[in-house]
């Protein structure tokens, strides 16, 4: 049997949500989807501080740190990670108020909070 949302192959962990049939990942990001402007996380986020990073999410601050800006996109391929999983990191990013989002013309970068 298959996810009907990505295709992968299910095992014994299928979940149903209204009429289709979801892997384990595929059903947590349906059920709780990533919230960029969370006032009440961005609160939580800052009492624990930026000391509770994943190793992940280090990666990730390091790199539009070190860079300035960049696309969602890229920091997916460089860091080989799928673009929700990229979205979710950043959510927490974004609450601990260490990264930003910034359009410049017709593209979103993500930049250093204080940028």
């Amino acid at each position: 049997m298959k996810c009907t949302r990505c295709g992968k192959e299910i095992g014994e962990e299928v979940l149903k949500k209204d009429d289709s049939l979801l892997c384990e990942d595929c059903y947590f990001d349906e059920i709780s989807p990533v919230r960029v402007c969370d006032p009440w996380a961005v609160m939580l986020a800052k009492k624990a501080g930026k000391k509770k990073l994943t190793d992940r999410q280090k990666k990730i601050y390091e790199l539009v740190k070190s860079r300035g800006k960049a696309k969602i996109e890229d920091i997916a391929r460089e860091l080989d990670i799928n673009l929700k999983e990229v979205e979710r990191e950043l959510a927490v990013l974004r609450h601990l108020e260490l990264v930003k989002g910034r359009k410049e013309g017709n593209e979103v970068f993500i930049v250093p909070f204080d940028s």
